[in-house]
């Protein structure tokens, strides 16, 4: 093991002796702090399953403010005071069991990183505690490493990154700073839409594409279809998800605890329906925000389009143009 970058580049650490200790590869470490190289500088970093420190002596090395170790094992908090060695800085070293440490480590923390042993399941502790402690600085993160995909997260939480590597995987778990629903009948989702869901995430850290089921409307594909169509265009995105929406959409909304919808608009007329049904959803206590500017793409050009046998990648999300032709195709209209 070695430090990557910063101050103390190339510096050779000592690894755990056996298998009880399973330090973070330097390609792991390295992926971690690509993420988050921009805000290391002047950080409060805690390592909470220290193990070596490699950790939290990296964060020191690019300017970390002030590092905290913790362990529960002597072995790992001698070994990490041994790497420490030649190493100047603001820190503190626990010989501390996880829950301990964090109620030791006072005010904010830009980032908690977590690696415990692959088959104890510590996180939603972990996160209920930051959360009750309010431990977490704006726009920081809980770094978790882990071989496990089943965990679940306390409400205020939300998985903003994820970093596959085989067997470990590390998320990248922040405070959200709420929910907000898009609906529409997505027959299908074009760019359009990824226009106004990449719009709403800038205020939101989750997104529900909400897709109508109305019997009484001519839809060009099937629901199943569309709700295909969706799942396609946002599988890159670990913070939306894809729902169908039975009833009103202020009726869902208030039962998945959600207070605004985001809507787009591409001309005067849209911009009228839009303003006339956020006044509807007002009444119910849902509010509404406007989204100007959305390329003009309609579910009518598409139609228009596969009719006479064009392209229409440029209209759609990646992975979705293909998707659609074959469903069209597959009706024989």
């Amino acid at each position: 093991m070695r430090v990557i970058s910063g101050k103390y580049k190339g510096k050779k650490l000592n690894s755990p002796i056996g298998n009880d200790v399973r330090p973070t590869g330097d390609k792991v470490k390295e992926s971690i702090f690509d993420v988050i190289q921009f805000d290391v500088a002047g950080c409060r970093f805690l390592d909470l399953f220290c193990g070596s420190g490699a950790m939290g002596i990296e964060a020191l090395s690019r300017g970390a403010e002030y590092v905290t170790f913790a362990d529960i094992s002597r072995d790992s908090i001698a070994l990490t005071q041994s790497n420490l060695k030649g190493i100047d800085g603001n820190y503190k070293v626990l010989n501390r069991e996880f829950a301990d440490a964090l109620n030791a480590a006072d005010g904010k923390w830009d980032f908690i990183f977590v690696d415990p042993p692959y088959k104890r399941n510590y996180i939603e502790s972990i996160c209920n505690t930051v959360l009750k402690k309010n431990m977490l600085a704006e726009g920081g993160y809980i770094i978790y490493e882990h071989s496990d995909s089943g965990y679940v997260l306390p409400d205020g939480m939300y998985i903003a990154k994820r970093k596959n590597f085989g067997v470990a995987t590390v998320d990248f778990i922040a405070k959200s700073r709420g929910k907000t629903a898009l609906a529409g009948s997505y027959d299908p989702i074009t760019k359009g839409h990824m226009d106004v869901l990449d719009k709403a995430l800038e205020e939101f850290d989750e997104a529900v594409i909400l897709i109508a089921r109305n019997p009484d409307k001519n839809y060009l594909f099937s629901l199943e279809e569309r709700v295909r169509f969706a799942e396609k265009a946002v599988i890159d995105y670990l913070n939306v998800k894809v729902d169908v929406c039975e009833g009103y959409v202020y009726e869902y909304c208030k039962n998945a605890g959600i207070n605004t919808v985001y809507r787009g608009y591409r001309n005067d007329c849209d911009k009228a329906y839009e303003e006339d049904m956020a006044k509807f959803n007002a009444q119910y206590g849902l509010r509404t925000q406007l989204v100007e500017g959305v390329r003009e793409i309609s579910s009518s050009l598409i139609r228009e389009k596969l009719k006479n046998g064009e392209d229409i990648k440029k209209y759609l999300p990646v992975g979705v143009a293909r998707a659609v032709v074959k469903a069209f195709k597959e009706k024989n209209l």
